[in-house]
């Protein structure tokens, strides 16, 4: 049944080309709060007409509500079809006004919470998605049928370019596949970005290892700051944090055209609450914006997510989705090398586990840690990954 005004629908309209998205609302009138959704997200104004909205206006470019279903207590869900064809192409400014955006405004919506969204491919293919993808980094690194292993660079601030160059060749010669600056890490002067990446480049020099710096800079340095990469570092990667939004994000990986990883610290203010984006649907912003990898979440650790909702950001990130490559899920966040073996059975082997302070406290130091890390995620036993166990536990 339609929520659209009556005077203004085709009776027998039907779109397959929508961008369909499900909400959970709270309200006290959940067909009047699905209008107003559709219409304001849409056309107009959710209660006031226009003579100049005419059917044909409605058919091509209104929203239309395609179901609402009462869970009791004010809850329900609400299924509303965006027309293709209203958004900007290669926008997530206008294309996240559209989803959640003036809905937050109107008093009649207590809650409204985006857990579901399909796009067709005319959408898809609009953005840039992953240029190396989960097979570009096994293809580099040559870590095939195992997990990949990530090193955070500790501690997070207050060390220089030179330790930071140390620690990561101490991760490489412990077999690391991939390090990143914590997100902590800027351009300061202690330990300048410029300075940072060329040291690290000439430690990791012979290693197949990628290190993705922390990019901290204003937009309008992003040129300078790709130019710098793509001198210094092969491969060139980055890492940029959701605070510099998605639009950012997909200009930034254009630029330094190599391997790009999205860090998810600070989502929960957007993706949990009344008013917010369910982080599996975040994921397939995340890989429609051109991130290679991305902190996905963590089973254990001091961030246990449930199996299921782990299961669901990683088929966000790495299903099948009109030939867009896949994000590899990255899970950090106190993980240690005894949890590995649970990880693989539970979420199998197209992911990273990636450790930062679990990694550099092993007794043997940031190269023990890394090897502890290598072995459990090849399946051998070693002194390393013993004596990581029995530190850390399972």
């Amino acid at each position: 049944m339609s929520h659209l005004p009556t005077t203004l629908q085709s009776p027998n309209l039907v779109r397959t080309n929508d961008i369909v998205a499900t909400y959970i609302v709270r309200s006290r009138d959940l067909d009047k709060a699905a209008a107003a959704i559709a219409i304001g997200q849409s056309l107009g104004n959710p209660s006031v007409r226009l003579k100049a909205e005419t059917k044909e206006m409605w058919d091509r470019f209104g929203a239309i509500v395609r179901n609402v279903k009462p869970h009791g207590d004010g809850l329900g869900v609400i299924t509303i079809g965006y027309a293709v064809g209203n958004q900007t192409p290669r926008s997530f400014t206008h294309l996240l006004a559209v989803l959640m955006g003036g809905q937050m405004d109107i008093d009649l919506i207590e809650d409204c919470r985006l857990v579901d969204l399909e796009f067709p491919a005319d959408i898809v293919k609009q953005y840039r998605g992953p240029s190396k993808g989960i097979e570009g980094i096994r293809a580099y690194t040559g870590a095939r049928n195992r997990p990949l292993v990530g090193g955070i660079v500790k501690p997070k601030t207050g060390i220089t370019p030179d330790q930071v160059a140390d620690v990561c060749k101490r991760m490489a010669d412990g077999g690391i596949d991939f390090i990143k600056d914590d997100e902590i890490l800027g351009d300061i002067l202690t330990c300048s970005f410029a300075t940072r990446i060329e040291k690290v480049s000439r430690a990791l020099e012979g290693y197949n290892v990628i290190y993705a710096p922390c990019v901290t800079s204003p937009i309008d340095e992003f040129p300078n700051v790709a130019a710098q990469i793509k001198r210094v570092m092969q491969p060139p990667a980055f890492h940029y944090n959701v605070w510099g939004g998605f639009d950012s994000y997909q200009y930034l990986a254009s630029l330094v055209g190599g391997f790009a990883y999205y860090q998810k610290s600070g989502d929960k203010v957007v993706t949990e609450g009344k008013f917010s984006i369910d982080f599996s649907v975040w994921c397939k912003f995340i890989r429609l914006a051109g991130a290679d990898v991305t902190h996905a979440g963590m089973l254990g650790g001091y961030l246990n997510e449930p199996l299921e909702v782990m299961k669901a950001r990683l088929m966000s990130l790495s299903g099948p989705w009109h030939g867009l490559r896949s994000t590899l899920p990255s899970l950090s966040c106190g993980a240690t090398p005894g949890m590995v073996p649970k990880i693989i059975e539970q979420l199998g082997v197209d992911v990273m586990i990636a450790s930062g302070g679990c990694l550099h406290a092993h007794p043997d130091g940031s190269y023990g840690g890394a090897k502890a890390f290598r072995d459990a995620a090849e399946g051998k036993s070693s002194k390393e990954l013993d004596i990581a166990i029995e530190k850390f536990g399972r």
